[in-house]
This record gives C-alpha cells, sequence and structure tokens, in this order.
C-alpha cells in the first residue's frame, strides 16, 4: 500500500512546528513553568533525535511479510524495505539522540565564548533540527513513494509486528519471532524511556531559569584590559594612595544602585575571637548597575592608621548606606587583610592612636 504525500511529510513537519514554537518561547523568554516546559521539553528531548534519525533511516519498515512469515522463508527470501526502524525503536533513540545534540550544542557555545546561554543552545539546537529535517525530506523524497518512512499508524507505534495469532517479537529481544510477548511489553519500553528522558529534560528546563536574584562582590586586580581574582595589594603606607578595584555583578534582574563604604578597622584578636577596637572610613561611592552586568569600581585607598594585621573592609550596600556602616547591616562585605607602614612618620601616629574607633 503506497504512502500519501500527507503521511510521509507530516512527522516532519511536526517537527518544524514545535522546534518553532519551543525557540520562540525561548527567545520570547515566556514566563509560566507550564507552558515554557510543554513546549521546549520536546526541543530537548525529541525533535533533534527524530530528525537525525529521519535523516539517517528515510525508508519504512516493511509491515508485510517480513514480520510475519516464517524465520526459514525470511532468511531465503529477503524483503524490500527491511531497513527501516520499528517506530518504538525509532522514538526511543530519538530521545537518546536528542539529548546527545544538546549537550553537544552546548559544549559547541561554551567553547566559542558564548556560554550555556539558553537563547544560543535553543538556536543552535533549532539549526540541527532544521537541517536534519530538510535532509530527510530530501532523502525520503528520492526514494518511491511506497519506501517512505513516515507517521505510522498507532498499532505501529509500539511495534506492528503482531501476527494474526496475537504473537509478536520483542523490538529489543534475541527470542524467535514464535516467541508471545505481550504488545504491552513494547508499550512501558517505550514509554517508560520517553518519561525518563521527559524528566531529564524538564531539569535542563527549569535549571535555564534564574533561582534567585543575587549580588556578588569581590576584589580584582586589573591585568591590562583584564580583570584577574588576585594579586591584591597588601602592603600600603600610611598617606599614600593605591588603588584597589572593587568588582560588583548584579543578577537582580533589575538595574540597581550600589553604595559602597571603604573602612580600615583595627582588631583586637584574643582567644575568644577579634573585636574591631579602631575603624576609620576611607570613602563612600554610589554607582549604578544594570542587571547582568559587572561594575569595577576602582578605589584610591588612603590609609589614616598603620599597623600589621588590619583589616581593609567594603560594605556594599544596595541603596544607601547607613550612617554607621557595618556587617551586620551591609548587603555584601569583602575584607582584605593588609599591613600599613607608617611611611617613617611615627611621631604623627602617636595623637591618632589615641582616638576614638567611630570615625
Amino acid at each position: 500500500m503506497k504512502s500519501s504525500h500527507r503521511r510521509w511529510t507530516l512527522d516532519l513537519l511536526l517537527v518544524v512546528a514545535g522546534a518553532v514554537a519551543a525557540l520562540a518561547v525561548i527567545l520570547l523568554d515566556v514566563s509560566g513553568s507550564l507552558v515554557r516546559s510543554l513546549l521546549v521539553i520536546p526541543l530537548i528531548v525529541m525533535y533533534p533525535g527524530y530528525a537525525l534519525l529521519a535523516a539517517a533511516f528515510p525508508e519504512r519498515r516493511s509491515d508485510v511479510e517480513s514480520d510475519t512469515m516464517g524465520t526459514d522463508r525470511t532468511l531465503t527470501r529477503p524483503t524490500p524495505h527491511t531497513a527501516g526502524l520499528l517506530y518504538s525503536i525509532r522514538l526511543a533513540l530519538a530521545a537518546v539522540s536528542s539529548l546527545a545534540i544538546v549537550g553537544g550544542v552546548a559544549l559547541l557555545t561554551n567553547f566559542l565564548g558564548l556560554g550555556f546561554d539558553a537563547a544560543m543552545v535553543g538556536l543552535g539546537v533549532f539549526s540541527v533540527t532544521l537541517v536534519f529535517t530538510a535532509l530527510a525530506f530530501v532523502r525520503r523524497a528520492m526514494l518511491p513513494e511506497e519506501a517512505r518512512a513516515g507517521m505510522p499508524s498507532l498499532s505501529a507505534i509500539f511495534g506492528s509486528a503482531a501476527t494474526t495469532t496475537g504473537r509478536m517479537r520483542s523490538p529489543l529481544s534475541g527470542e524467535s519471532r514464535d516467541s508471545p510477548v505481550p504488545i504491552a511489553v513494547n508499550v512501558l519500553l517505550v514509554v517508560g524511556v520517553l518519561v525518563f528522558l521527559s524528566s531529564v529534560g524538564f531539569a535542563m528546563v527549569e535549571t535555564q531559569q534564574p533561582e534567585s536574584e543575587f549580588t556578588e562582590a569581590y576584589l580584582v586586580t586589573e591585568n591590562g584590559s583584564e580583570y584577574d581574582a588576585g594579586g591584591y595589594p597588601q602592603e600600603l603606607t600610611q598617606g599614600e594612595s593605591t588603588p584597589i578595584t572593587l568588582a560588583i555583578e548584579n543578577h537582580e534582574q533589575e538595574t540597581k544602585t550600589y553604595t559602597v563604604v571603604t573602612e580600615l578597622q583595627r582588631l583586637d584578636r584574643t582567644a575568644n575571637g577579634s573585636q574591631v577596637v579602631e575603624e576609620r572610613v576611607l570613602s563612600q561611592t554610589e554607582r549604578p548597575v544594570e542587571d547582568g552586568n559587572t561594575a569595577y569600581i576602582q578605589h584610591d585607598v588612603t590609609p589614616t592608621m598603620s599597623g600589621d594585621s588590619l583589616r581593609l573592609v567594603f560594605f556594599v550596600y544596595d541603596g544607601e548606606a547607613p550612617e554607621n556602616p557595618d556587617r551586620e547591616s551591609a548587603y555584601r562585605t569583602v575584607q582584605l587583610v593588609v599591613s600599613v607602614d607608617d611611611g617613617g612618620n611615627t611621631q604623627s601616629l602617636q595623637p591618632q592612636s589615641t582616638e576614638g574607633a567611630s570615625p
């Protein structure tokens, strides 16, 4: 029986339509976990692998003679179109292949310096799916119409090798053709594989959404046009300015204005911990930072007291800073232990050491 034009192109059209819908959801950043998952999960666990197998196996599996006649006749009388796959096997392999393709695309985008961005990975998977779908269409079109694979009947999807006596051969078993294996085995096999891989796809979709809003602050040193996390100056001189750069990353999903208060603290260390006995505010800076951006704020630190193992602290506030900044009220805190030389001006230090702890 010949396949109609609608039958051998319908599955490819459904793959393209589903891939377009999934890409639109990703690029438009459609909110709503259910809608996003229903449209994007098939792009992860089905479409690219299905298109790949459609291109690799454009022939339909013969549903006459080869699955119904005896083993002795099959070996001596091969039938055409046996290169095709049972649709149950095609679906299972498509799911596994899809995850491999998505993983490969993600690694490629990261290698190209684009990171694991959902939009870039989605666009890459969509492109691969279209290429394989086009190749599958061409390969099917080159075959005789009766040999083209396509959307099968419902019975063929779950292994159509049933005989007139209700006996069939499991597509993954090594049993003979006469072994009675219920069709439910094939159904449970395919459904189990698809459910498992869909749960993996669901996890991948959900992790693309930001789990929380946060700000990250850390010290960096400038190295040409780049910044390195290390090599901070830890030997300072009283009264001399030393540039120290604080990086602030905004992942709050909106533009934020941060206030950074820089303090130099002297500690009294005891067996029970340490206590601030003297502190000086060195500077206060405000800087707006857009969502997804990193601001590099250079502070010209000029110590006003000297000593060993002093603590240089950067209090980062979301908005305005309070009159008395401290670790408890700060949104983020970054600290650096430094030693400050008096610069040979020991006499000028004596009156400063008697001042109160508050600036």
